[in-house]
C-alpha cells in the first residue's frame, strides 16, 4: 500500500543534541529540539515530519522518550500553505 504522507525532514537525537539528517527544517525548530533534548536528557531517537500539501504531522521513533514528545509538539508550527484554490467567487 502506498504511504499517504511523504517525509519532509528527519531530525536525529544524539548525545551532542539534535541534528538535521534529511530534508529542510526551520533552523529555529532544530535549535528548539536541541534545547528540549538537553532539558529532558534525550540521547537517542528520531523525529520525522510527514506531509502532503497543507497537511503535516510529526512521527517519533519508538525509542523516543514519551516525556519529551509533547514539548517538541509545542515548539513545532505546521507549515502554512496556499489558501483554497477553488470555490465560488463572491459577487457584488
Amino acid at each position: 500500500m502506498l504511504d499517504r504522507f511523504r517525509s519532509v525532514f528527519l531530525i536525529e537525537f544524539g548525545p551532542d543534541g539534535a541534528r538535521l539528517a534529511r530534508g529542510m527544517a526551520p533552523a529555529g525548530f532544530v535549535a528548539a529540539c536541541t534545547d528540549v533534548g538537553r532539558l529532558h536528557r534525550v540521547e537517542t531517537g528520531t523525529v520525522e515530519c510527514l506531509g502532503q500539501g497543507r497537511h503535516a504531522r510529526l512521527r517519533f521513533s519508538k525509542n523516543f522518550p514519551e516525556r519529551a514528545r509533547q514539548p517538541i509538539r509545542n515548539v513545532w508550527t505546521p507549515p502554512t500553505g496556499p489558501g483554497p484554490r477553488s470555490g465560488r467567487r463572491a459577487r457584488g
